[in-house]
């Protein structure tokens, strides 16, 4: 899919192709990509990294291009099981016109992100600004998502829960290799010579270094949060596995002491204390009542 904008006073707004400035490829298939390889004079290798997931955030210079490879948060889904995944998308900035090559659709038409755009290289940062905003919603959503599960496994002796502690923590190596390499490129964006910023650009270049940065150290400290506390979690929920199958051990006890009495007394064999009174059936259930408390006798005493 295909989208064309420009931009307008200070906002980008949707235009057709023979106006557009900004041309945004969204999960491009094999012949849309050869058409951009051939009329943009695109690298095929950079092209491919937009959509590699494995490929870290880099700024390359070409003669009529710059490229920039950048990281971004994976929208999440429910089938990931608490798994939060990383993707990319590509920006390509030209002296007249930006091709973007993204997963998904990047909202360029949301004035809250999108704002004051007076030029191609504002847009450029406030892309770059837009995916280390989005890293941030993500963690602020771990956050919560972890001290839900935290709760949960207090009384839990499910595995299930710990499973998904497990993918969080794997979801934060993720982020800090991305959030890592967004950084240094951005570093490399401060002091590149192709492309030239003005002083307003210059300064949002410098808030976004500062938020990155800051994202960067809330990613190292939530991962090693999350890291830390495995081994302590593991231990509560077989704590918690070991209290229950002790409660039950203690109701199978509690249970077979009042049935062996009722057993015994009533096997087709005589006993020394054999009775065929009618009070027969009530001295056994007195038998039985006194053994079932001297049990709980014992159990509170000894604190089973």
């Amino acid at each position: 899919m295909v989208k064309y904008y420009k931009l307008q006073a200070g906002r980008i707004v949707a235009t057709e192709k023979h106006e557009a400035q900004v041309t945004m490829l969204i999960s491009p298939d094999h012949d849309e990509i050869n058409s951009l390889i051939k009329i943009g004079g695109l690298d095929e290798h950079t092209v491919s990294s937009a959509f590699d997931v494995e490929e870290l955030a880099r700024l390359e210079y070409e003669d009529d291009y710059t490229a920039i490879i950048f990281k971004k948060p994976k929208s999440y889904n429910a089938e990931d099981q608490f798994m939060f995944r990383i993707s990319s998308f590509g920006v390509f900035v030209y002296a007249d016109k930006i091709i973007i090559l993204s997963d998904a659709v990047l909202p360029l038409v949301d004035e809250k992100r999108f704002f004051r755009i007076t030029s191609l290289n504002m847009l450029v940062l406030k892309l770059l600004n837009y995916s280390s905003y989005h890293f941030g919603e993500h963690l602020r959503i771990i956050s919560r998502v972890n001290d839900e599960l935290e709760a949960k496994l207090i009384s839990s002796v499910d595995n299930k829960y710990l499973l998904y502690m497990f993918g969080l923590c794997k979801s934060m190596v993720y982020y800090l290799d991305a959030i890592s390499s967004n950084q240094t490129v951005l570093r490399k964006l401060q002091n590149s010579r192709n492309l030239i910023f003005t002083e307003p650009e210059k300064d949002l270049l410098d808030d976004i270094c500062i938020e990155t940065a800051q994202c960067l150290q809330q990613t190292e400290n939530l991962s090693n949060i999350l890291s830390s506390m495995m081994d302590a979690r593991a231990s509560i929920v077989s704590n918690n596995l070991n209290s229950m199958m002790k409660t039950l051990t203690v109701l199978t006890i509690g249970i077979m002491v009042p049935t062996f009495v009722v057993s015994s007394f009533s096997m087709n064999l005589k006993y020394p204390l054999y009775m065929e009174s009618d009070w027969a059936f009530w001295i056994v259930m007195s038998l039985v009542v006194l053994v079932t408390i001297g049990f709980l006798f014992i159990h509170k005493r000894n604190k089973w």
